[in-house]
């Protein structure tokens, strides 16, 4: 740092003087400071090479002789596809046996439909048989799970806590403040640092 003049210029002071943006009283630094001089007179003159730069571009037929010498290969499921292709149409025999399954599968399905429309009712019928079933097995297992509570030996002292009304508005309002208190310190804990990080200067 040259005494009296403040710090040196940093690189974005630099690229401002190039663009003739560089605040004065920076600029004045410049003019006082040897070393701030020669940096930015060495960065002017790269710049100035940079620009006289020929530009080169490609010419028109590069592409294509590029691709000319990349090869491609296949995706993978057409790759995968094409062997089991080959064996299938090897031999009379393997045709027939691909025509027998797609028959075989095109004429379940039709069936299937078929036989759907035909029997709205019965499908109806085994459909509510199915929710009824599911239903008595949800409400067996919430009895289930009732009683087993209620079997615990914790369970008359948790009763007894909400016998009166002043002891269900005061657990209630500790479970109140206990939220507040994970909300506040969620919040403090997921808070972005607001302090500025200091950057080194030249």
């Amino acid at each position: 740092m040259t005494p009296g003049f403040g710090l040196h210029l940093s690189a974005d002071e630099l690229d401002a003087w190039l663009d003739a943006t560089l605040a004065p009283d920076r600029a004045r630094h410049l003019d006082l400071c040897t070393e701030c001089r020669e940096r930015a007179e060495a960065e002017r003159e790269l710049v100035q090479q940079l620009v006289s730069l020929q530009l080169l571009s490609p010419a028109a037929e590069f592409a294509d002789r590029v691709m000319q010498h990349v090869s491609l290969p296949a995706p993978y499921a057409v790759r995968s596809i094409q062997p089991a292709r080959r064996r299938l149409f090897a031999t009379r025999r393997s045709v027939a046996v691909a025509a027998a399954l797609a028959v075989l599968l095109v004429g379940s399905m039709a069936g299937s439909v078929v036989w759907t429309l035909g029997h709205q009712a019965t499908l109806a019928s085994i459909g509510g048989w199915v929710l009824a079933q599911i239903g008595q097995a949800g409400w067996i297992a919430v009895q289930g799970v009732a009683s087993n509570l209620i079997e615990q030996p914790w369970y008359e002292a948790a009763r007894s806590l909400f016998d009166s009304p002043g002891r269900v508005a005061g657990a209630a309002l500790l479970s109140a403040l206990a939220y507040l208190a994970g909300v506040f310190a969620l919040r403090r804990l997921l808070a972005l640092p607001t302090q500025q990080v200091a950057h080194a200067s030249a």
